[in-house]
């Protein structure tokens, strides 16, 4: 029996992305990070959804209760919302309309 593992698809918005999407990003965004608060994502279902939007406050509230990580969090976050917005709009600008 083969089993498939999910993979993020690197052209698919943020919004989209499932909890498990949201941890393998930290993963590989940051992976010292990922150790500590990785479980975090999955047990609260930070979704990508809710990532997008997430606040410094509400990072303190789900236990990621560092000030260091929680603003290296959310720089992360705000520089992954960019570039996926930045994506969308290269896509709509590129896309032909009949």
């Amino acid at each position: 029996m083969t089993v498939q593992r999910y993979q993020i698809v690197s052209h698919r918005p943020m919004c989209f992305w499932s909890a498990m999407d949201t941890e393998e990003w930290l993963k590989r965004k940051r992976p010292k990070l990922a150790l500590k608060y990785a479980h975090l994502f999955l047990k609260h279902y930070i979704t990508g959804r809710i990532l997008v939007e997430i606040t410094e406050d509400q990072l303190l509230e789900i236990g990621v209760s560092d000030f260091e990580d929680r603003q290296d969090l959310l720089l992360e976050i705000r520089k992954q919302k960019l570039f996926s917005d930045l994506d969308e709009v290269v896509k709509l600008s590129t896309s032909t309309f009949c």
